[in-house]
């Protein structure tokens, strides 16, 4: 497999763009790998892979779009107890606050 390819399926299976992206964004896969080898990149490949396999990998998108599902949720759930929608972006901002500083279990909210 050519060093292009491989990198290119790294950069689909992160949602980078470039080398430089994936340092900032991924440094967890970078850190200590000279990306000018193609060993390197084999490596980081197969790591994406083990993760993906283990569902342990989130985009950026799919964090977004399950913080947009608990909010919806949040709502739907806050209405049907008679609580107002300015009381329910309240709440939902003081659990994002809260989040800033320590997990939040499902069991909380």
């Amino acid at each position: 497999m050519k060093m292009q390819t491989i990198k290119q399926q790294v950069y689909r299976l992160t949602c980078t763009a470039n080398t430089k992206q994936l340092k900032q964004q991924r440094y967890d896969l970078t850190y200590g790998r000279d990306l000018r080898f193609k060993k390197h990149w084999m490596a980081i490949l197969q790591q994406l892979k083990e993760l993906r396999a283990n569902g342990q990998d989130f985009s950026l998108a799919d964090l977004e779009e399950s913080e947009q599902m608990l909010k919806a949720s949040l709502f739907e759930v806050g209405r049907l107890s008679g609580m107002s929608d300015d009381a329910l972006e309240i709440e939902w901002m003081r659990i994002k606050l809260e989040t800033q500083f320590s997990d939040i279990h499902i069991e909380q909210l």
